[in-house]
């Protein structure tokens, strides 16, 4: 697989009302350009892409092509219910300044494995940008097969592909089946496989909990590359007390602005931007914060080992 390296899946600075924070949005983008992100997506589950309209998207893209300036590969979610609204969406991203699409599975509606293959398989024919493929069942309700994704990497408008399917067994399979494809991307896309997933082979990863600080997740990355295998496993271990935190968070509080209160909580205490909330986001409970912090200090630790 081609080396692609940590891409972040940028959160998206706001008002309570939903009015856009560019300046916020930009300051985002610099701190993970700055601590060596690969890669920058907007309008991904992450940035909550499928609630903002075309226009605030679009905006968001420009915003991120203008700070990017070209360093890194810009990446834009195109996700929509149906192929009419993928193919709008990535024709505006184009126009935006993204060099890469990205999109799930359409949503809504239900559909079995030859049918979301002919979709991406359609969509990839008519973009303009080639094309990730991302699975994320849990968005979805349908977990991609492998055999699509080794059909669909053999279209020559597809790059690439995101697993946030939690499957170490089905990433290491993929792994396999792409040895002889040296210009596709195989990313993981769970926190708690950002190790092994590199170790075996994995071009890079995509995981929103980088938020809470950036530089556990790039010193993983580093680690592995460096062939430091020790140190990645114990910034791993740090990195899976993290996600055990959130992962708990959202069993007991299961509404989405539950991670979003979480990665608030740290971007604002890192003083990147001021808010990633809405007016409709129902204030956390005090335990939400406090596991928040928790996960803050687990972070620094992971961060700090890099430096031993």
């Amino acid at each position: 697989m081609k080396e692609l390296g940590p891409v972040i899946p940028i959160v998206t600075p706001c008002t309570p009302d939903g009015n856009l924070d560019l300046v916020g949005f930009r300051s985002v983008c610099n701190e993970m350009l700055e601590v060596g992100c690969k890669g920058i997506f907007v309008a991904g589950s992450t940035g909550r892409g499928p609630w903002f309209g075309l226009k605030e998207r679009t905006m968001l893209c420009r915003a991120a092509a203008d700070q990017i300036k070209g360093s890194v590969p810009l990446f834009a979610g195109c996700t929509s219910s149906g192929l009419p609204g993928m193919l709008e969406n990535v024709r505006a991203m184009a126009d935006s300044g993204a060099q890469i699409a990205v999109a799930t599975a359409p949503t809504y509606f239900h559909y079995n494995q030859n049918e979301i293959e002919t979709i991406y398989a359609k969509f990839a024919d008519a973009s303009p940008l080639p094309v990730i493929v991302y699975d994320i069942p849990e968005f979805t309700n349908v977990k991609l097969l492998n055999g699509m994704v080794l059909r669909l990497a053999r279209h020559g408008n597809i790059i690439g592909f995101k697993d946030s399917s939690a499957d170490l067994e089905r990433f290491k399979e993929l792994v396999k089946a792409l040895e002889s494809m040296p210009e596709f991307y195989l990313m993981q896309g769970k926190e708690n496989l950002i190790a092994e997933s590199l170790r075996i082979g994995a071009s890079g990863f995509i995981v929103s909990l980088m938020h809470i600080n950036p530089n556990a997740f790039i010193g993983v990355y580093r680690a592995v590359r460096e062939g430091n295998f020790q140190l990645a496993d114990s910034i791993q271990l740090e990195i899976n007390k993290v996600i055990q935190l959130v992962k708990q968070s959202i069993d007991q509080r299961p509404e989405s602005s539950t991670l979003f209160h979480i990665l608030n909580y740290a971007l604002q205490k890192r003083g990147i931007c001021e808010n990633v909330l809405f007016s409709h986001d129902e204030k956390a409970p005090d335990w939400v914060i406090e596991n928040a912090q928790k996960a803050i200090e687990y972070c620094q630790f992971a961060a700090a080992l890099t430096q031993n």
